[in-house]
């Protein structure tokens, strides 16, 4: 393929071999920018096609507050569009980030071959789900119909699923008991097909819940629960 025909790509990655390799694994592409943070794509912010995104990113202890996961997704998908390139398997977490504006996903793990079709699709604006994922087209279907949780219901999920009691969490976040107990009931009454479709039930844990999501402390979208 003719660089004049090859799509241009800027790809976010915080592992430095992915950065140095991309362009080498994957011909079909014009790399014209590698970036460790969403926050560098942004202040350079090229001019391409797509913009590969590794999900996880390593933000460190130091790097509160940097964008990744469904975040992340929203902001570069204002710009253009936005492929996921990552491993990260659970339904309701890859369904979240095409709510929040995903065009396509492409699995790290799977063939040189299958990826570079992926990327090349993507970059056309046509949805992409591997095949490895053939289980998330029906959770995709109904994307824009996906719930967004509220700050104060996230808080209530994080503590629960850490164990705090309602006692302790209503005076922290200077709520009464049957407030907080609210606040979980409508996560799970927002959620419960969805979870339904990932194998939880309407009793599911609020850490199981939390998985789900990908909303433990140190997960993709860990709001920081405080």
């Amino acid at each position: 393929m003719s660089t004049e025909n090859r799509p241009r790509v800027a790809v976010i990655d915080d592992e430095t071999q992915t950065r140095r390799t991309f362009a080498v694994a994957y011909p079909q592409l014009d790399v014209v920018g590698s970036y460790s943070s969403v926050e560098e794509e942004l202040s350079h912010s090229p001019a391409v096609d797509l913009v590969v995104l590794d999900l996880m990113l390593d933000t460190g202890a130091s790097s509160d507050g940097l964008l990744q996961g469904t975040a992340a997704v929203h902001r570069l998908s204002q710009k253009g569009l936005v492929c996921l390139y990552t491993d990260e398997r659970r339904p309701l977490v890859i369904a979240r980030c095409f709510a929040a504006g995903a065009i396509g996903l492409v699995r790290k793990s799977d063939s040189l071959e299958d990826n570079a079709q992926g990327f090349l699709k993507a970059a056309t604006g046509s949805p992409v789900v591997p095949r490895s994922m053939v289980g998330l087209a029906e959770l995709l279907s109904r994307r824009d119909r996906l719930p967004e949780l509220t700050e104060r219901q996230v808080q209530v999920l994080n503590a629960r699923a850490r164990g705090e009691s309602w006692r302790s969490l209503s005076r922290r976040l200077n709520i009464s008991p049957k407030t907080a107990y609210d606040h979980l009931e409508a996560v799970t009454a927002k959620m419960v097909w969805y979870l339904h479709d990932v194998g939880l039930d309407y009793d599911a844990s609020p850490a199981d819940v939390e998985r789900a999501l990908g909303l433990a402390p140190g997960d993709l979208d860990d709001r920081r629960w405080s």
